[in-house]
């Protein structure tokens, strides 16, 4: 499969890796010369171009053999230019952006993407999935966390706390213990984990579980 990824900063190197097999033809495209020589330096095949101008779209082939496009730049913006862009050219190609803003979403739906990615609520799927192995929730721990002082934890909410029943919206847990949320469990829904941007309006009972980031004193959360 001939695929063009958009962009080469850090999200971009990680699908490029996963993606460089053998039965796929990856190509690197990236309007600035330091990311295009570091993506040469893995080995990718690199084009620098401007994708603001559809005939430079065209050259990297859009809409002859390009097979799936991945539009992976810094910016918002940017990125729904591109989908434009690329959908007014082919209108049956596979088109996979990246969000940067939660509201943004619905811009690149409309703008012709097939599936929009959010970073954050990637992020936070891998952090519940690692936590759940303590071998390497505790090399987070002493690693990277330790440093700032920070901890991963896991907060279940018990039955008539001031959190049973409420709506994870009206949680608080910032304001009151400085605590960042990245989602939570519903005991209803087994081992799902629900990034925070997708559970606003969840109400909270007895048994779920929170998925938290503080400093050590501030993780009691009454």
């Amino acid at each position: 499969m001939r695929i063009a990824i958009f962009g080469y900063e850090k999200l971009a190197v990680d699908i490029a890796d996963y993606l460089n097999k053998p039965r796929n033809d990856l190509i690197i495209v990236d309007n600035k010369e330091e990311n295009i020589r570091e993506a040469a330096k893995q080995g990718f095949e690199t084009v620098l171009a401007d994708y603001s101008h559809d005939q430079e779209l065209r050259e990297i082939g859009i809409g002859t053999d390009i097979e799936t496009i991945f539009c992976l730049l810094p910016d918002d913006a940017e990125n729904v230019f591109l989908v434009i862009s690329v959908r007014s050219i082919d209108a049956r190609v596979p088109i996979v952006s990246i969000a940067d803003a939660q509201d943004s979403i619905p811009k690149f739906l409309a703008a012709g993407a097939d599936k929009v990615i959010d970073p954050y609520e990637i992020s936070g799927l891998k952090i519940w999935r690692m936590i759940r192995k303590p071998i390497v929730s505790q090399v987070i721990e002493k690693t990277l966390m330790s440093k700032l002082d920070l901890h991963l934890a896991q907060v279940t909410i018990e039955k008539g706390s001031f959190l049973d029943g409420r709506e994870l919206a009206e949680s608080s847990l910032r304001q009151q213990y400085d605590l960042v949320l990245l989602g939570l469990v519903d005991c209803n829904f087994g081992d799902e984990f629900i990034f925070r941007t997708r559970g606003l309006r969840h109400r909270l009972g007895a048994g779920d579980i929170l998925v938290v980031i503080g400093r050590s004193e501030e993780r009691r959360v009454g």
